[in-house]
């Protein structure tokens, strides 16, 4: 009541017979709350992850970010026809080719008559070296493409007269010349008995060229 003052001893018996006022205990210093304190004391009335994260909510950042167009489960529609069973599809969704299969013959050497015949490869080799580079100028910027287009050129001419069963390497040197020598040398792990090679060299008055075959057989 205003203006009447309380003697100290009876304000505090009527303090703690108020049955509304809870006081929280007096922990000593360095006291440190038990497990069960600090789990009541995270789980008040007003928690904020109980609001956002109550079961009440179904809004997640998966379901905003998939849009209108989810089916059920949080997948998306499929686009385009269903694909055969056991077809193989790409990352995109499109069918991919067949994959080829051949029946293998189980030789580990050529064919009798399919084996490689350096001495006829090398024929074809210069011919078509000569072919197109007989009126050829050197230059450096287009020394690049020029090897580039001489290794793709010696692969389909060499491809239409080598024996099957033969993968084919080419590579190709090309400079300028100047009075200079140049030394050029291969080296490969390969069957003596199957594997061969094939090399030829042109030259006119601008530039050299150097072509290297490699032929291995393969099962």
């Amino acid at each position: 009541m205003a203006g009447r003052s309380v003697p100290p001893g009876r304000q505090e018996e009527d303090t703690t017979k108020d049955p509304g006022l809870k006081l929280s205990p007096v922990r000593p210093p360095g006291h440190l709350p038990s497990i069960e304190e600090a789990r009541l004391a995270s789980l008040g009335p007003a928690s904020r992850r109980g609001s956002v994260l109550g079961p009440a909510s179904s809004f997640s950042r998966r379901n905003s970010l998939a849009g209108p167009g989810v089916g059920p489960g949080g997948r998306r529609p499929s686009l385009g026809p269903v694909p055969l069973l056991g077809s193989r599809i790409s990352f995109s969704g499109l069918p991919l080719a067949p994959v080829r299969q051949v029946a293998p013959s189980y030789r580990t050497e050529p064919a009798p008559g399919e084996r490689w015949e350096a001495s006829r490869l090398q024929c074809a080799l210069e011919a078509a070296l000569a072919a197109r580079l007989h009126n050829a100028c050197y230059s450096g910027m287009e020394a690049g493409p020029l090897a580039q287009e001489l290794c793709e050129l010696v692969r389909v001419r060499l491809r239409e007269i080598s024996p099957p069963r033969y993968k084919l390497v080419c590579s190709v040197v090309l400079g300028p010349r100047a009075g200079q020598g140049v030394h050029v040398v291969s080296r490969a792990l390969w069957d003596t008995e199957c594997d061969g090679l094939a090399s030829a060299a042109f030259t006119n008055a601008s530039l050299f060229a150097v072509a290297v075959v490699h032929g291995l057989y393969y099962e």
